[in-house]
């Protein structure tokens, strides 16, 4: 089959497919949705595009046998349920365990997380704590997947700062859009490796028990925090 008929077409209005092995109750190895002839675009395809396409690759080695099992997995939607309902089944399957190369739609914002992350997202409880902390603004480099050691590399630094200032501070903290991602005590600063005339700095420190039931906190309404730069100080005169 190379097509469907218009009044398939119109039926199924955006869809939601899947791309399998041959046989009984094999794995899906590519999620998509489309409208019309959306889904025989990829089976019809007659060369490999310029970039790394491991999805063209299980389609071309599984011509020999037929070609892949394709299913609409679900038809008579909207654009934004397609959307939806697409970034669902990545995130259920992984991108580890298929060939999508990329996330659904919102999936950092809205996709599987850990009931604790969940929490500390929308807890909204504003930090008022008498310390003094350097705090780092990890907008771009956080995300929802983050183990404890990559979000530790990434608060600690490398940082252009004041390192006066900043030897105030007991703490480190990440904060992403406002929220507290990470705080760590500091033990000491060192140096760090910098391609600029700017000196750069990372902090030696560690996870403080007592101090991870302020994850989640906001600091959107400390008056430092709407600096432009990549970090502000607080309680660190």
């Amino acid at each position: 089959m190379r097509k469907f008929s218009p009044k398939t077409i119109n039926a199924l209005k955006y869809y939601v497919y899947g791309l399998k092995y041959p046989g009984e109750n094999q794995n899906y190895f590519y999620i998509g949705k489309g409208k019309g002839n959306r889904v025989f675009s990829h089976l019809f395809q007659k060369s490999k595009l310029d970039i790394k396409d491991p999805k063209f690759d299980i389609i071309n080695s599984l011509k020999k046998s037929g070609g892949p099992k394709v299913e609409i997995i679900r038809h008579g939607l909207n654009q934004d349920e397609a959307f939806l309902l697409e970034a669902t089944l990545i995130d259920v399957f992984g991108v580890d365990q298929i060939t999508n190369k990329v996330k659904g739609i919102n999936s950092d914002k809205f996709g599987i997380m850990d009931i604790n992350l969940i929490d500390e997202i929308y807890k909204g409880e504003e930090f008022k704590e008498n310390i003094s902390a350097v705090c780092f603004k990890i907008n771009k480099a956080w995300n929802k997947d983050m183990d404890e050691e990559m979000l530790y590399n990434k608060i600690r630094g490398n940082w252009v700062l004041n390192i006066n200032r900043a030897k105030k501070a007991e703490y480190g903290i990440g904060v992403y859009n406002g929220i507290i991602k990470g705080i760590y005590r500091i033990c000491n600063w060192e140096t760090a490796r910098s391609s600029t005339k700017n000196k750069r700095y990372k902090f030696n420190g560690y996870k403080e028990e007592k101090m991870q039931k302020f994850r989640g906190y906001s600091l959107l309404n400390f008056p430092a925090h709407e600096v432009r730069g990549p970090l502000f100080y607080y309680n660190c005169n």
